[in-house]
């Protein structure tokens, strides 16, 4: 029982890795369409401003255009893939995984109902992490399971892999199947 509550401790702390790293990207990617949506047609107004009456209002002028076209592509795009509510379904993910490491630190304590219920809950977390990280390489999953490692106890440098035996702050790319390490004997 104890290695299925460290195995399920560990599992969420990866999908909380993932989750962070999925809501930091699309917050970022919004973050710049909202810069650009500010700077762009501030900066054209200056310009237009100041080439006002010259030879270069005409070229001014295309440029506000194209950039005009160019920030409603962007903003039709961020609609099609959703962005905002990516950044929601990431935190929720996140908010769940570190639910249920947290809860992992007890679930020995809970009457043994609490802790069947306690198990259907994370297989249902665990079905939607599935469905958002499918596309997921190997690499990052395993980059990933390096990071939970070091998250699982902070400050505990001879935490080792259960596969490989090797440390995950010590990283040597090797065949590890789940830390991608090289084997320590």
């Amino acid at each position: 029982m104890q290695n299925k509550i460290e195995q399920t401790k560990l599992n969420a702390i990866s999908a909380k890795i993932l989750h962070r790293k999925g809501k930091n990207k699309y917050e970022n990617l919004n973050k710049t369409f909202l810069v650009l949506t500010l700077i762009v047609p501030l900066f054209f107004i200056i310009a237009q401003y100041v080439s006002k009456s010259t030879e270069y209002e005409s070229l001014m002028n295309y440029i506000s255009f194209g950039l005009s076209l160019i920030l409603i592509g962007i903003s039709i795009w961020s609609l099609i893939i959703k962005v905002n509510d990516k950044i929601t379904l990431h935190k929720i993910g996140m908010k769940n995984n570190i639910f249920i490491a947290n809860e992992c630190d007890r679930i020995a304590e809970l009457p043994e109902n609490e802790q069947k219920w306690f198990f259907r809950y994370v297989t249902e977390i665990d079905n939607s992490d599935t469905d958002i990280f499918a596309g997921i390489s190997n690499e990052i999953k395993k980059e990933t399971y390096r990071e939970a490692l070091k998250e699982i106890e902070p400050g505990n440098h001879r935490i080792k892999c259960p596969l490989c035996n090797s440390s995950p702050w010590k990283f040597k790319k090797g065949n590890c199947e789940l830390c991608g390490n090289t084997e320590t004997k």
